[in-house]
Formats: structure tokens, sequence, C-alpha cells
């Protein structure tokens, strides 16, 4: 468990760097959190996992548990931290105030602009990694409880998922071409720009981006709902299968 624990942290900690690195510090640090309603609320609801997990508290004995491969719950787990951070630098960034006389900070959100960029290529090139690791490591059969309609919405629901994690990055990545801006990730290298500068696609793309990733976020609050109410509800491995180590089998 604690090798398992070592391990993902290991590797969580080159991305944690990189974004460290590129983000910098917050010139109003206070305000940030300020803006993010739902900040609190997710970082207490995390925080709890994690230290559940750290001190090996059992959430709950699942019987038949079979869980997701390390590969996948690093997929996973970093997909999803980088569509919250990458949302919440958003929602912070139209919120910073008046960035036509404050060179301050438009500086500032030029610097997160180009994170929030990276955060989303991260998630674009993880989700090709997770479709071809998907082909070599099927996903774990879903709880024997589960009824036809339930099994049919699951799996309408994981499409919806991975569509919209593959269209806003990529929607993202056009728009900034059509705007006439490079797209970096994390400074290590420049995407490639096949479109030229136009507000005509920018009228079109910059609004379909905002679209599709309140919908992404919409998805992802599902998806953690119906997560939650398998465990405390339905009290079958959905949950456990997903969490760091290695799960507790039901007694």
């Amino acid at each position: 468990m604690k090798l398992l624990a070592l391990a993902f942290s290991l590797l969580l900690a080159p991305v944690a760097g990189l974004v460290a690195w590129q983000a910098g510090s917050f010139s109003q640090p206070a305000q940030f959190w300020q803006t993010l309603p739902f900040a609190w609320p997710a970082l207490a609801i995390g925080s709890w996992i994690l230290l559940a997990w750290l001190l090996r508290i059992p959430l709950a004995g699942r019987p038949g548990v079979v869980p997701w491969t390390a590969v996948s719950k690093f997929f996973h787990w970093v997909m999803a931290l980088s569509i919250l951070g990458t949302t919440a630098l958003m929602y912070y960034m139209v919120n910073m105030g008046d960035l036509a006389t404050d060179t301050v900070l438009r500086a500032e959100y030029s610097r997160l602009l180009r994170l929030h960029k990276s955060l989303g290529l991260l998630v674009l090139f993880l989700v090709v990694l997770r479709f071809a690791w998907n082909r070599i490591h099927p996903r774990p059969p879903l709880p024997a409880g589960i009824s036809p309609a339930q099994r049919s919405s699951a799996l309408g629901a994981h499409h919806a998922l991975y569509a919209l994690m593959l269209c806003v990055p990529l929607v993202g990545w056009t728009a900034s071409m059509t705007y006439g801006a490079r797209t970096s990730f994390f400074g290590l290298f420049e995407m490639p720009v096949w479109l030229p500068k136009s507000e005509k696609w920018v009228a079109i793309l910059q609004p379909a981006h905002i679209y599709m990733a309140w919908g992404l976020l919409a998805l992802v609050g599902i998806h953690l709902a119906a997560a939650l109410w398998h465990h405390f509800g339905k009290r079958d491995a959905t949950l456990v299968q997903m969490l760091p180590g290695k799960p507790r089998r039901g007694r």
C-alpha cells in the first residue's frame, strides 16, 4: 500500500511541478478562492477521501471488487484534476478585473492563459493514451446489481465524457489559432498551426469551446454524484475500483 502510494505520488509530481512552474505566484490569492464558490466543498470532499485512503480507513467493504489498473487510475485522476484545474483557472481569469488599464493583471492573465491551454492539452493527450490503453486492458465489469437501463445510461454518460474531453481541448486549440495565437505545452514545445487568423471562425469556435466546457463540467458533476450514489446508496464497488491503492474486499 505504501509503495503504491509512493509510486502514485511520484507519477503526479512532474505534473504538479509543471503546473507550479507555469502558474507562478498569484498576485491576489485571497480573491482567487473567493471567486470559486465550489472550491472549498471540492477541497473538503477530496481531503476527506485522501485522508481516509492514507490512514487506511475503509470507506466500506465491497464484495467482488475488480480494481482498475494503476495506469487507468493515473489517467483518471490526472485528467480529473486537470479538468477541474483548468476550469478554476478560467473562472478566476474572467473575474480578475479591468485588464485594459492594469498591466500587472494583463501579464498575470497571459501567464494563466498559457497554463489553461497546457492543462487542456494534457487532458487531450491523456484521452488519446487512455483510448489506446483501454483497447489493451478492458474496463472492469459493472456491478451485478445494475439494471439494463442503468448500464445503458452509464455507457452513454462515459461516451459523452470521452467525446467532450476530446473535443473541448481540440476546439480550444483551434480557436487559439483563429485568434492568431500560438499554443505551448508547459513551455516544452509548441503545437502546430493549420488555420489562419479569422474573426469569423473566432465567433464560432470560442462560444463552442465555452459551451462544451460547461457541458463537460456538468457531466463531471453527474459522474461524481453517480459514483457517490453507487458507494453510499447501492453499496457496490464502483467508486472503490477507481480509488488509489488496493481496494478492500467485503467480508
